[in-house]
């Protein structure tokens, strides 16, 4: 039997759905075969474990951040316009994939090991030089004394945490109502960059 590269597709479609959703420990093969319209037994025929499969989706969803962090501090511009362009890449990448921050904290959490493996394969490289940037250009008084990793961590938590928290803090009525999910992404561009601006002032 020759595997088919479009079954493939939507068997890997159905598995990020149903991951991205409940994680590997709350995922059953059962229901990424329903999701994908197969039965069981072509599912693990394209895969043999639900393992493997994981595997394949945690390196899909941990290569999506190393694009976006990796394309957005090897730019040749200072470490604000560095981190607008983080804001800008990852807002759009958590567009089309809302459930993606949970799904990689909550494996953090389960898989440490794993996901450090992944981390420092796919995103370290270009962490040093941005931190170094950093220390250069709080030296140099173009922007507020702050600790680089400190800086970075800050930034991301802005992105990713109200991602992470939308479903419960847009549940949450009166004046701090939340507006649909894609105007919300739109609305926070804007602020974050305003936020780190004023942070990073001199």
């Amino acid at each position: 039997m020759v595997k088919d590269t479009t079954t493939e597709s939507i068997i890997l479609e159905a598995a990020r759905t149903v991951f991205l959703k409940k994680g590997m420990a709350g995922a059953r093969m059962q229901e990424i075969a329903d999701e994908a319209g197969i039965n069981k037994a072509l599912l693990h025929y394209y895969y043999r474990s639900k393992e493997k499969l994981f595997d394949r989706i945690l390196e899909e969803a941990i290569g999506q951040i190393a694009d976006g962090l990796n394309k957005a501090l090897e730019e040749e511009q200072s470490v604000t316009l560095k981190l607008f362009a983080l804001v800008e890449v990852y807002l759009n990448v958590l567009r089309d994939n809302r459930y993606l921050p949970l799904f990689v904290l909550n494996e953090m959490n389960l898989n440490p090991e794993k996901i450090t493996a992944l981390i420092e394969r796919k995103i370290a490289k270009h962490i040093p030089g941005f931190l170094k940037q950093v220390r250069e250009e709080v030296e140099q008084g173009l922007i507020a004394p702050i600790h680089p990793m400190h800086l970075l961590l800050n930034a991301l938590s802005l992105i990713i945490f109200p991602v992470a928290a939308y479903p419960v803090l847009s549940k949450i009525g009166g004046a701090g109502e939340l507006p649909v999910f894609e105007a919300f992404l739109d609305e926070r561009k804007p602020g974050i960059k305003q936020f780190i601006t004023h942070a990073l002032r001199p």
